[in-house]
């Protein structure tokens, strides 16, 4: 009974701690923001690490649809997800409003043959190693 009283305790404690709680907000968050988009026609696109951690950087997700009036015009938004009480500062409106002028745009093929898929122009020169 002692040890189920330790554990009880230390999940007890562990829910009440700062990196607890940022990490639920910021799962809320997201589920919000995933549902958002759902809702209301667009794909959404989450920068996380392999453990599913965020990723450092300004931008933590991009939101993308085709445009309803005009089919040929993709809608590109970069999101800086915000949770619980901390705000957006001055200086990471400037980053995000930086990172929009930095986007590197380009347009591929990919075409399937039934075995491999191949993309014109060659993908690889922007293939990240």
């Amino acid at each position: 009974m002692g040890d189920r009283s330790e554990a009880a305790m230390k999940s007890w404690a562990t829910r009440r701690s700062p990196t607890y709680k940022a990490r639920q907000q910021e799962r809320a968050s997201k589920h919000a923001l995933a549902e958002w988009c759902q809702a209301n026609g667009w794909k959404v696109l989450f920068f996380e690490g392999r453990t599913g951690a965020p990723r450092t950087g300004i931008v933590d997700a991009v939101m993308v649809r085709i445009n309803s009036h005009d089919a040929d015009t993709v809608e590109i938004r970069f999101v800086q997800l915000k949770s619980g009480k901390g705000g957006l500062s001055g200086r990471e409106t400037t980053r995000l409003k930086q990172s929009v002028q930095k986007a590197a745009l380009d347009w591929v093929a990919a075409l399937f043959d039934g075995k491999d898929l191949h993309f014109l122009p060659g993908i690889e020169r922007h293939a990240s190693k």
